[in-house]
């Protein structure tokens, strides 16, 4: 498979995308994909930086986060802990979160689909996609 790279508009991180996947304009700050072959859902990363550059506060955010939502469980994604849960968002869509990050940033990820793909062969295959994605990032500065 062929893959190109995306670089964040405030040059903070850096992802591998699948070729046939494309950017689009979202709120400003994030980061917004989707497959162009077929659409599968919709992949937002939200990078954020976090206060102090001295003090982790990575590991307690990923495990309040655990303890905060039942369906949260930690994931491994590339060199990446990650907080990982799915939420019904409506009675037409379904999204998946996974939060991530390092001393001094923080990423919320989502990839929201229509509740018609949920549990199929498609959601499955493209879940793995959009973690090998996640797990690409890299911080630039």
């Amino acid at each position: 498979m062929k893959y190109w790279y995306f670089t964040s508009i405030n040059k903070w991180f850096t992802i591998k995308l699948p070729e046939n996947w494309s950017e689009y304009e979202d709120e400003e700050g994030t980061a917004a994909f989707f497959n162009t072959v077929k659409w599968s859902g919709n992949l937002r990363i939200t990078p954020l930086r976090i206060g102090d550059a001295e003090i982790d506060k990575t590991p307690a955010s990923v495990s309040s986060i655990n303890n905060d939502n039942s369906n949260a469980i930690i994931i491994k994604l590339g060199d990446w802990d990650a907080a990982f849960y799915k939420k019904e968002s409506s009675d037409v869509c379904t999204t998946f979160y996974w939060t991530m990050g390092t001393t001094n940033f923080w990423f919320v990820c989502s990839f929201t689909i229509d509740i018609d793909f949920l549990n199929t062969e498609i959601n499955a295959e493209e879940l793995i996609v959009v973690e090998e994605i996640l797990g690409s990032i890299k911080i630039l500065n």
